[in-house]
């Protein structure tokens, strides 16, 4: 799941990256706008994720060090 996230933000930062012309003169806050909130978008779906997996990882390790079948 974080791979594939992580794939997703280098997918919208070469969209954003595309979207910006430096010949043009103005650069609209609209625009700026929605590449910030592009990427915060991108970037707060990866920071739950990561939390999400390392909440799930440290139940599995504490189930696992608790059962006493598996030793």
């Amino acid at each position: 799941m974080a791979s594939v996230l992580g794939i997703y933000g280098l997918i919208i930062a070469v969209i954003i990256n595309t979207g910006i012309n430096p010949k043009a003169k103005s650069y609209h806050r609209f625009v700026g706008y929605a590449h910030l909130s592009s990427a915060l978008d991108c970037g707060i779906a990866r920071l739950s994720a990561g939390m999400a997996i390392r909440i799930v990882g440290d139940a599995g390790v504490r189930f696992n060090s608790n059962n006493f079948d598996l030793r």
